[in-house]
């Protein structure tokens, strides 16, 4: 995991403005659905009696998780196409959902998310690195729509 960490860090730094220089690596925690969907409900501070798997959270960071913050993703084995991959971390889609989230995590790191005008417009540069990332691949994007997202998920 350490070694595609790296590689996504010096990706982002290489299609980016963000500096990755020092960055510290998070921790990454691969979780089931409902895992994943509990820790979405701790984090929103949202309560639910039995929350059901929510198939839309497949990754979350937590910048105060850890002392290098962590990320929350679905297990490898769980992304798109993962049977096609005898190691699970080879698979791109896997990749792009680590990379959102570590677009994030240095965004936090390097203090750039406190010169946004929202929390919420981090989410631009983390879904249009995501999209590049995969469309660079030449795999089809596995976020319809990414374009009307980024806006919807990015707006203050």
């Amino acid at each position: 995991m350490e070694a595609l960490l790296l590689s996504l860090l010096v990706w982002i730094g290489t299609h980016s403005t963000l500096n990755v220089e020092g960055v510290e690596l998070p921790k990454v925690i691969e979780m089931t659905p409902t895992e994943i969907t509990r820790e979405m409900y701790r984090h929103s501070g949202l309560t639910a009696k039995t929350p059901e798997v929510n198939e839309r959270v497949i990754a979350l960071y937590d910048p105060t998780a850890a002392d290098t913050g962590t990320i929350y993703v679905l297990a490898a084995q769980l992304a798109p196409r993962a049977g096609k991959y005898a190691d699970k971390l080879a698979n791109p889609y896997f990749q792009e959902r680590l990379l959102h989230e570590l677009v994030h995590h240095v965004q936090y790191r390097t203090g750039e998310i406190e010169r946004l005008p929202c929390r919420a417009a981090a989410e631009g540069e983390a879904y249009r690195l995501a999209g590049r990332f995969i469309r660079e691949r030449g795999l089809p994007d596995p976020l319809p729509n990414r374009r009307f997202w980024t806006y919807f998920y990015s707006r203050c």
